[in-house]
């Protein structure tokens, strides 16, 4: 399961309203930060989220709006003492970026800081839950979107059936719901599979954030249960939308339809959507294609 807080909502330029595009996620104490543009830390602060649970920062592309937060939070972390090592993911370049800010304006990180470069494929795994990206379709830069998912889980036990078995309650119990089989006092062993339900799928959530429709965004969508997607502009700046990468409501719906998702965040909004009246248009816009769809604000929370 999968707690999910939007930092910031907003596209190229900050508002009074709204951060631009930042979003955390939480899973069993651990936090990935994604993206992390001006103000993030700030926001951080405000959602009452823990610097000491941050595991990986994993930035999309290196555009200003995506990294400005950077350095200065890499150094907050380093000046509140942190030690425990701290994953950085990104595309090609993000390396020179923590370099140059090295030399240039003294950025320090007494912990370990573990870069990873990347054009596609898994990233991070740990604690059962893992990190992939595959490369977008964004003007100008490589540009990443992720993909968070937990490991498939057993199927649900069936008390009835193992007291039936045989099996007392207690640490045999335990064993079985791990997948290992068990012998019984009189010999008799119990293989889980007899006490197990089908597998069930782990909860997934994909992050999209700069991107035109395309076949990275499908694949890192599929089936997921949120998906949290480009809506710069609405239907009727179409053709700016494409000119400069980007996605309108109506093509977050289509790719959420497309995908299989369950849930539809859009997110990195043109500032020119500050009215209700506006945001409204494009939560319709989605909405005639796709049922299950939410409007992006700062500081929102979500459960996956």
């Amino acid at each position: 399961m999968f707690y999910v807080t939007v930092l910031g909502s907003g596209a190229t330029l900050p508002t009074l309203q709204r951060h631009t595009t930042s979003v955390a996620v939480q899973r069993e104490g651990d936090i990935f930060l994604f993206d992390c543009g001006e103000g993030t830390q700030l926001q951080w602060l405000k959602a009452g989220l823990r610097r000491g649970k941050l595991r990986a920062i994993c930035i999309s592309h290196t555009h200003g709006d995506h990294v400005n937060g950077l350095v200065g939070f890499l150094q907050t972390l380093g000046l509140h003492g942190r030690e425990r090592p701290l994953t950085l993911v990104g595309p090609p370049g993000l390396g020179k970026i923590i370099k140059y800010a090295k030399e240039t304006v003294g950025l320090r990180t007494p912990y370990h800081l573990e870069t990873i470069e990347s054009t596609g494929g898994s990233v991070i795994e740990m604690g059962g839950c893992t990190v992939s990206c595959q490369l977008l379709e964004h003007h100008g830069r490589d540009t990443l979107g992720f993909r968070v998912e937990e490991a498939e889980r057993p199927g649900r036990f069936d008390v009835e059936t193992a007291l039936g078995l045989g099996v007392p309650e207690g640490p045999l119990f335990g064993a079985l719901q791990r997948g290992e089989r068990v012998e019984l006092p009189d010999g008799t062993v119990v293989d889980p599979s007899q006490v197990l339900g089908l597998p069930r799928s782990g909860s997934a959530l994909a992050y999209c954030p700069d991107t035109r429709p395309c076949e990275g965004a499908l694949k890192l969508a599929h089936r997921v249960g949120l998906l949290i997607f480009d809506s710069t502009y609405s239907e009727d700046l179409s053709f700016e939308a494409n000119e400069r990468g980007h996605s309108t409501a109506r093509e977050a719906a289509q790719m959420a339809l497309d995908a299989g998702a369950k849930h539809l965040l859009l997110i990195h909004f043109s500032e020119r959507y500050a009215s209700r009246k506006r945001l409204n248009g494009l939560l319709e816009e989605a909405r005639s294609l796709f049922l299950q769809v939410e409007l992006a604000h700062d500081l929102m929370e979500i459960q996956v």
